[in-house]
């Protein structure tokens, strides 16, 4: 399948001699730290301050490029140094062309240029970070949107022979935990666990009408012993350090409130905004939604106790009944918001910082291949900051990922391309991934689900099994939750369905498995 990627703006105006001097950098709008925000975009209007003719900068004609009174494109300084520990070293290059050095160079781009820088290590080093303003994160590419001079160092380290599984590799899940409630229902349905490994497993009744809830959320303690119960209507609901955050939409209703319940399910905080489209978990802490305020859309975030933090418009508004809205948050609690129209056949991005700033919007798919209306699309963390765009039908693959706040989309990594679609968790204390079948295979023999561990780069890491039972099944919904508690609903026909309507539903768990 192939995803078409928007071509890269004008190519490389000025190129400094490399090992120069970087030139100043205005502020950026690059990456964040765990928790924090990032600068609004600054930098001189009046383009490159060192632009100039001339060995000493003066007043030939074969003058300036910047702005100031010339009428000519506006030009902004991008500026790059490499930095190594223990004598490690690389390089890096951009694209379009015009950084191309080792140990330092710059060069000028026009103004809204996006500029992919791509590090390369030298032998016996690896690239370790980028840092700056501009650009944040692990990756080996990063994307600078220009609108202003910016800095970026590239981190390099020597390559280490440590065994990069090593803290990762799943043991022998061993005898798990049972989990057991009754309630008016269709299906047992997923669960989840918070930091302190309490599990809220839920019973869905699709045909339920008032008084009775769609949504049956019930309680456990790690050990199994049931902490208590909650009702809601239709929506999703998120695990968090301390108790869970989700959205309800009531019976033949066009509204949702925000709500948030502790361990015993406790009611500790509501709030009813506008219509909700859709929501997404901050790592961080809380929840993201989507709202359709008039004639525009928004995002709201909230906090773990229900509490609205910030609510910011978005650059555009999905028109018409057809549109969607698509949401993820990264491991820095920035928002990336996909939104496309009915009939039209690419998707527009916006990234939202944790503190409520929005970025630029940006094209991320020119031609999506397939009606994205139609799509089953998730926004899933990367390990570190980032994202990666997954779509589970009608096709099923991996088809982009996103830097943390880079306004442009970049391929999956090869290693990931590769894979079949699965649901992925982040396991191991942000450190790696738990990839794990989507429920619902049937004719597994004997009857079990795995969950494999990958390390950041690629690697398998092992798989750990989960035994149903010996004869063949179709399997439930299996789930990672925050402390790491693995836990599997039995297959449908295990379940067992009462004389009074009611249903019995079981689950297993393995507390802290994979923290």
């Amino acid at each position: 399948m192939r995803i078409s990627i928007p071509s890269l703006a004008a190519a490389a105006l000025i190129v400094a001699g490399c090992g120069g001097a970087p030139t100043g950098a205005g502020a950026g709008s690059g990456g964040a730290s765990d928790g924090g925000g990032v600068g609004d975009d600054a930098g001189a209007g009046s383009g490159n301050p060192d632009a100039g003719s001339g060995a000493d900068g003066g007043g030939s004609d074969s003058g300036s490029d910047a702005s100031s009174g010339s009428g000519g494109p506006a030009t902004h300084m991008l500026s790059v140094e490499i930095s190594g520990t223990g004598g490690a070293s690389g390089s890096v290059q951009s694209t379009p062309a015009g950084v191309a050095c080792r140990p330092s160079c710059s060069a000028s781009f026009a103004d809204g240029t996006d500029v992919v820088l791509t590090a390369t290590a030298a032998s016996g080093s690896m690239f370790k970070a980028w840092k700056g303003a501009a650009c944040s994160g692990s990756t080996t590419t990063c994307t600078v949107h220009l609108t202003g001079d910016a800095q970026v160092t590239a981190e390099f380290q020597p390559t280490t022979t440590q065994d990069e599984c090593a803290g990762l590799a799943p043991g022998d899940p061993g005898e798990p935990v049972r989990l057991q409630a009754t309630d008016f229902g269709n299906s047992c349905d997923i669960a989840t666990s918070d930091g302190s490994g309490n599990v809220a497993a839920t019973i869905t009744d699709i045909f339920a009408a008032p008084p009775r809830d769609i949504t049956n959320v019930r309680l456990f303690d790690g050990s199994g012993v049931s902490l208590g119960r909650f009702g809601y209507g239709s929506g999703p609901l998120f695990e968090q350090l301390a108790g869970f955050v989700g959205t309800s939409r009531p019976f033949q209703s066009s509204n949702s409130d925000v709500f948030a319940i502790d361990a015993h399910g406790n009611e500790i905080g509501r709030d009813r905004p506008s219509d909700v489209g859709t929501a997404a978990e901050d790592p961080l802490g809380g929840m993201v939604v989507a709202e359709v305020i008039g004639q525009g859309n928004h995002l709201a975030a909230y906090d773990g106790r229900a509490h609205l933090r910030w609510r910011v418009a978005l650059a555009n508004g999905v028109r018409g009944g057809g549109g969607r809205i698509i949401l993820g948050v990264d491991r820095l609690g920035n928002t990336l918001v996909l939104t496309t129209e009915d009939a039209v056949s690419d998707f527009r991005g916006q990234w939202v910082d944790h503190d409520g700033h929005a970025g630029p919007q940006f094209t991320a798919t020119a031609d999506f291949g397939s009606d994205p209306i139609d799509a089953n699309l998730i926004l899933a963390p990367r390990v570190g900051d980032g994202l990666f765009l997954e779509e589970t039908s009608p096709r099923k693959g991996w088809l982009l990922q996103f830097d943390s706040l880079a306004a442009a989309a970049l391929p999956p990594p090869s290693w990931l391309s590769s894979r079949p679609a699965e649901a992925v968790h982040i396991a191991r204390g942000g450190r790696a991934y738990a990839f794990f079948e989507l429920s619902g295979h049937s004719g597994v023999s004997p009857c079990a689900q795995r969950i494999e561990i990958v390390a950041p780069s690629g690697r398998s890491c092992g798989t750990a099994v989960f035994p149903i039972a010996s004869a063949s099944c179709t399997t439930g919904k299996i789930n990672v939750g925050y402390d790491g508690t693995v836990i599997q609903a039995l297959p449908f026909e295990m379940q067992r369905r009462n004389d009074d309507g009611t249903l019995t539903c079981t689950w297993q768990s393995w507390p802290g498995f994979l923290h």
